[in-house]
């Protein structure tokens, strides 16, 4: 595709959207951000070119098709959300339809539809991933602290995370002890390590006893032009908050937001950020 030909970005929440078009930008190439109302960051905000609600899909169309936008990227977490008090124009129907026999599904069945219906539209859809310049070696661990004295729950959270993300159920879980502490579901990472926090001190670890793991892991079945997991210095203050001990993740199948700031956060607090591939694990 031509380099003068705009990059189209749909947005949700987080700010790896912002490293996105930082990246296309670096590379020379335009960028046309829709913002999803509701979803995106308040720091990016001014940066959306314009705001769709999630139903009007065909609107989204319209706007890209006349920005002239043929590659097309969809980044940043959605809320799952709640069909019957939509509006829809006919892309959202378009979508609902599709969705509708999958409602007890998880979210890799929405966000394939998503997908298929920008694909089907004739945009090239373009991984978030593939875009981003390379981060540093993310095998192995990448902080001070280290989780030798936590490898039965690092390999007990992988265990389960790979479960339930075959299972479309989420891409996240804590284990401390031996215990599944909490798994993810469509609240999102965050939410989750608040609901952990908020346990007894007597099941979870605390600043001066850490324990537990949260283990963050692609789904098996899911595209990975859309939705991989992502890991943030949010969700490493989530972590502390929730006394836990570290955090495990798949390198290559995680987006890490500002990376030098989580491993300063992750050091200062005395936490382990470990790296591991499928082989590994």
């Amino acid at each position: 595709m031509s380099s003068h030909e705009p990059v189209g970005l749909l947005v949700g929440g987080g700010l790896l959207p912002r490293r996105v078009m930082e990246a296309l930008h670096a590379n020379g190439r335009a960028v046309f951000a829709i913002g999803i109302n509701g979803e995106v960051s308040d720091e990016i905000a001014s940066d959306m070119d314009n705001w769709i609600d999630i139903g009007h899909l065909q609107r989204a169309r319209d706007l890209m098709r006349a920005a002239g936008v043929r590659e097309f990227v969809c980044i940043g977490g959605v809320q799952r959300p709640d069909l019957g008090g939509m509006q829809f124009d006919e892309g959202g129907m378009w979508f609902v339809q599709r969705v509708q026999k999958h409602v007890a599904r998880g979210d890799d069945v929405l966000l394939r539809v998503l997908l298929e219906y920008f694909e089907q539209q004739g945009f090239e859809i373009l991984s978030a991933g593939d875009l981003l310049p390379p981060q540093r070696d993310l095998n192995g661990v990448l902080t001070h602290a280290t989780a030798t004295a936590h490898s039965d729950d690092v390999a007990r959270a992988i265990e389960v995370a790979r479960h339930i993300g075959a299972l479309d159920i989420g891409q996240a879980v804590v284990v401390a002890r031996g215990v599944i502490l909490a798994v993810e579901g469509p609240e999102g990472t965050d939410a989750m390590l608040s609901r952990v926090a908020g346990l007894s001190l007597g099941i979870r670890g605390s600043a001066n006893d850490k324990s537990g793991v949260l283990a963050k892991c692609p789904k098996p079945q899911q595209d990975r032009r859309v939705d991989l997991p992502a890991l943030g210095p949010q969700t490493i203050q989530g972590a502390i908050n929730a006394g836990l001990a570290g955090i495990v993740f798949e390198p290559g199948g995680v987006l890490i937001e500002a990376l030098d700031t989580c491993i300063e956060l992750a050091n200062h607090e005395g936490i382990f950020l470990l790296g591991l591939s499928p082989e590994e694990a």
